[in-house]
C-alpha cells in the first residue's frame, strides 16, 4: 500500500524538525523524497515503507522511525544528487536535440540555486543550467560534478519539471569526456580548436599545394570530385569551392574532423541515452568561412557522425554574424543541426533576431548573466566588498551593467581574475553575501534573464 502524501510530509517534518519544500516532494517506489529546511539548513529526506531501491544507495546522516515509517535524513552531497538524478527523472538533465531554442548559463559560484529554471516555465525555450567548461574547471578548481549537482539541487527545490540540459563544454581530453558522461551531462562539447592548423594561413599557395600533394592521389581525386565539380545549394545561398581554397581547408581542418570522428565513435555513438554532441571549432583570430563550415559538416555527416550543434564564438565572430549568419544558418539547416553561440550575452543584444534567421534552432550561451547579477547584488548589498573587487580587478566604477558594452564585458570577464585561487577569498565572501541576499540576487537574475527571453 502506497504511503499517503500527507502522512509522508508529516513524518519528514517531524523527523528532520523542519519545514518541507513542497515543490521538491516526489514519489518513489514505496516512499517519498523531498527537501526539508531546518535550523541546520537544507536536508534531503526520504520516507519509506517496505522495500525501496533508493534505501541502499543514499549516503545517510541519520535515520529514525516515525509514524510507523522509516525516515532517512541526508546531506546534499554528490552521492545523493546522483541518486536523485537516477530515480527522479525530471531532476536529471536531458538532451536538447536539434529542433528548438535553448539558453545556457554558467553558475561559476554555484550560488544561483533554483533562481533560473522557474523563469522558463511555460516558455518554448529550454534552459541549460550547467554550462561548464574545462577551462573554467581548471581556473576555479571546481569540477564538473559540482556544477551538475548544483543544477540538480536547484531543479529539485523548485520542482521544475519541464526539462533542462547540462553541457560539459570545451572538452579536449578523453578523460574529461568520460567523466562528463558518468556525471550525467546531457551535452558534450568537444573543443577541436587545438587541432586546427592556423599555420596553413601563413603559407604561400605553392607551399600549400606541395603539402597537399603529399596526400594519396586517390584521396585528392575524391576531394576534387566531392567539392570542385559542383556548386552546393543551401537555402537561397550557393557554396562554391576554388581549388586553392579547398586545399587550405583540408590541411587546416583535416585533423579536427578526424579527431571529432574518433571521439564520437569511441564514446558517443552507442550511449544508451540521448546525448547532444556539440562541436566547437571556434579559434581566436579565426573566422569560420561558409566553405569551411560546409566541408566540416559534409565530411562528418557522410562518415556517420551525428552532432547536435556547431559552436561559434559570437564575441570574436561578431562581424561574421552580421554579414554571413544567413548562409551559416542555411548550412546548419541543410545538415540538420543547430548553431551554438559562445558569449552570446556579450555580443548579441537581440537574441530574437538571430533566432528568427536560424528558424528557432539555436543555442545561446549566456555565460556571464549570473556573474553580472552577482555584481549588481554586491553593488547594493556589500558596496565595500564590491569596491575591493573593483580595485583588485582594475575595473571602472559603475552601478548598472549592460553586457554588450565595453564596461559590461570587462565586468563579465572579471571572474577569471576574482575567482582564481590566487585572488584570495573573494569567492567565499561573494557566496556569503548572495546567500544572505538570495531574494535580491534572484531578482537581479530574473530581470537580466527576462530581458533576453522577451526578445525570443
Amino acid at each position: 500500500m502506497a504511503i499517503k502524501q500527507a502522512l509522508a510530509v508529516k513524518a519528514m517534518e517531524a523527523a528532520a524538525d523542519g519545514k518541507i519544500v513542497a515543490a521538491s516532494l516526489s514519489e518513489v517506489t514505496n516512499g517519498w523524497v523531498a527537501l526539508v529546511i531546518n535550523a541546520a539548513g537544507k536536508k534531503l529526506v526520504c520516507v519509506t515503507q517496505g522495500e525501496c531501491p533508493l534505501s541502499s544507495m543514499w549516503a545517510v546522516e541519520s535515520s529514525c522511525e516515525q509514524e510507523g515509517l522509516h525516515v532517512d535524513i541526508m546531506p546534499l552531497n554528490a552521492n545523493n544528487a546522483a541518486v536523485i538524478r537516477r530515480f527522479i527523472k525530471w531532476a536529471a538533465p536531458s538532451a536538447c536535440g536539434t529542433k528548438g531554442t535553448s539558453i545556457g548559463f554558467s553558475d561559476w559560484l554555484g550560488a544561483a540555486g533554483g533562481c533560473v529554471a522557474p523563469l522558463f516555465a511555460k516558455k518554448q525555450v529550454k534552459p541549460v543550467l550547467a554550462e561548464y567548461s574545462a577551462a573554467d574547471s581548471a581556473l576555479l578548481k571546481r569540477n564538473f560534478l559540482e556544477a551538475v549537482d548544483a543544477a540538480t539541487w536547484g531543479v529539485l527545490e523548485t520542482g521544475y519539471k519541464e526539462g533542462y540540459g547540462a553541457n560539459a563544454e570545451g572538452l579536449q581530453s578523453e578523460e574529461d569526456i568520460v567523466k562528463a558522461l558518468l556525471y550525467g551531462y546531457s551535452m558534450i562539447g568537444l573543443d577541436c580548436s587545438d587541432k586546427i592548423n592556423l599555420q596553413i594561413e601563413k603559407m604561400s599557395d605553392a607551399e600549400v599545394e606541395q603539402r597537399y600533394n603529399d596526400f594519396p592521389q586517390e584521396f585528392r581525386d575524391a576531394m576534387r570530385g566531392s567539392y570542385l565539380e559542383a556548386n552546393f545549394q543551401v537555402g537561397s545561398e550557393v557554396i562554391h569551392f576554388e581549388p586553392e581554397q579547398l586545399r587550405r581547408i583540408v590541411l587546416e581542418y583535416g585533423e579536427a574532423i578526424m579527431y571529432a570522428q574518433f571521439i564520437y565513435n569511441s564514446y558517443l555513438k552507442n550511449t544508451p541515452w540521448e546525448i547532444d554532441f556539440e562541436l566547437l571549432v571556434a579559434k581566436e583570430g579565426k573566422l569560420l568561412s561558409p566553405q569551411e563550415h560546409y566541408l566540416i559538416a559534409n565530411e562528418l555527416q557522410r562518415n556517420g557522425i551525428k552532432f547536435a550543434a556547431l559552436g561559434l564564438n559570437a564575441l570574436e565572430e561578431g562581424q561574421m554574424l552580421e554579414e554571413t549568419l544567413p548562409v551559416h544558418a542555411a548550412i546548419a539547416d541543410t545538415f540538420g543541426y543547430r548553431l551554438s553561440f559562445l558569449q552570446a550575452d556579450l555580443a548579441l543584444s537581440d537574441l530574437g533576431a538571430a533566432a528568427k534567421i536560424l528558424k528557432g534552432k539555436v543555442h545561446f550561451k549566456l555565460s556571464s548573466v549570473l556573474w553580472l547579477a552577482a555584481w549588481e547584488t554586491l553593488f547594493s548589498a556589500a558596496p565595500e566588498l564590491a569596491q575591493q573587487m573593483r580595485e583588485y580587478a582594475g575595473l571602472p566604477a559603475t552601478d548598472t551593467l549592460v553586457p554588450q558594452t565595453e564596461t559590461g564585458r570587462a565586468y563579465a570577464l572579471s571572474y577569471k581574475t576574482l575567482l582564481a585561487p590566487e585572488a584570495g577569498n573573494f569567492a567565499g565572501q561573494i557566496k556569503d553575501v548572495l546567500a544572505a541576499e538570495q531574494a535580491a540576487y534572484g531578482e537581479r537574475i530574473s530581470v537580466l534573464v527576462s530581458n533576453y527571453l522577451r526578445t525570443l
